[in-house]
């Protein structure tokens, strides 16, 4: 089975944990906890793609916004606290990868091919008068660059898509402040796609390996349900390895700067449904972990989840008080699982 190899000699063909056969035999009388804590010597971790296997992937991005316009009760008829609302939405894509030029030393091209792609949403009132413009990415396809280690070098190809679907965000006609956005999940697409091997990219000395003692760090994107940028840091950590399966865990912080990931528009417009009515958006704090598996040997991601909790102060357009400042929580879950 031949590899791809890039980074110097090793990083990007395929990724090792080594056990003598006297190890392999006692892991099998052991218990999952206890082989997760018998680490030893550096796990070795890099992206690989056969030539001509083509990776599908399915993903889930889900979460639900809790809205509190009066937090205080001050305006809430005489009760304690305003009533809180709540509305949910899930897009739910299908993403097949393959790749389509290997270069041993130097930057490999992954072609990436939207299969399906389907938004839902519950408790938002009227219903959207058009599809969500991100189920627009069904049949579309895009190249993502990567080195060795699989970080991604080059955005152009998906800045391109993210732009189309953005321009079939906005209905016909204008108002004082604009265009009319409707509600969309693009920025939820590109937070499973802009760092999508961004667990084994980030590692400081790949080549040195990692163990239960390392630790690295690097920031996401926190897609939210109105438009923003905001950043996520996190932390990522070996939690051990099975079968030559590495466990990866994540916690995720508040980045004081916003996420290098592009907004799909521009210009000014108004967006519909609540968060277009809400304005002054302020992130608070972030909290939250993840957990990956990692396939060592073959090089891959077999499944990754992020879960998080955002909390979000703002202000209610047209109205100038300070009195008046809405809460908002939003609990979401993305998760990525290579498809049977």
């Amino acid at each position: 089975m031949k590899k791809w190899i890039a980074a110097g000699l090793v990083l990007s063909v395929t990724a090792f944990y080594f056990m003598g056969c006297e190890q392999q035999q006692k892991k099998q009388t052991q218990t999952v906890s206890e082989v997760k804590k018998d680490v030893k010597g550096p796990v070795l971790l890099s992206v690989d793609f056969e030539p001509n296997e083509t990776l599908v992937y399915n993903f889930v991005s889900d979460r639900t916004m809790y809205v509190n316009l009066d937090p205080s009760g001050k305006y809430s008829k005489g009760k304690q606290d305003g009533k809180e609302q709540s509305q949910s939405e899930k897009l739910e894509m299908q993403i097949a990868y393959k790749a389509v030029k290997i270069d041993p030393i130097g930057i490999s091209e992954i072609e990436a091919t939207c299969n399906s792609a389907k938004v839902t949403r519950v408790g938002s009132g009227r219903a959207q008068e058009k599809a969500d413009a991100v189920e627009g990415l069904v049949g579309k396809k895009f190249i993502l660059k990567i080195s060795g280690t699989g970080k991604i070098v080059d955005y152009s190809s998906l800045e391109e898509i993210s732009k189309e679907l953005g321009e079939n965000a906005f209905s016909g006609g204008e108002t004082k402040r604009g265009r009319v956005k409707n509600p969309d999940m693009i920025m939820d697409f590109l937070a499973t796609q802009w760092n999508i091997w961004d667990s084994v990219a980030t590692i400081k000395n790949p080549l040195k390996g990692i163990d239960k003692k390392s630790v690295w760090s690097s920031k996401l994107l926190a897609p939210m349900p109105y438009v923003s940028k905001v950043g996520r840091n996190v932390e990522y950590r070996l939690a051990g390895v099975e079968n030559n399966v590495a466990e990866i865990r994540s916690k995720y912080s508040l980045s004081k700067t916003p996420s290098d990931v592009p907004l799909p528009y521009g210009g000014s417009f108004q967006m519909k449904g609540m968060f277009g009515f809400l304005q002054g958006y302020k992130t608070l704090s972030i909290d939250g972990e993840g957990k990956q598996l990692f396939d060592i040997e073959k090089g891959r991601i077999l499944s990754d989840t992020q879960d998080f909790e955002t909390q979000v102060s703002a202000s209610i357009f047209g109205l100038g008080s300070d009195e008046l400042t809405p809460n908002i929580r939003v609990v979401q879950k993305i998760t990525m699982t290579l498809a049977e």
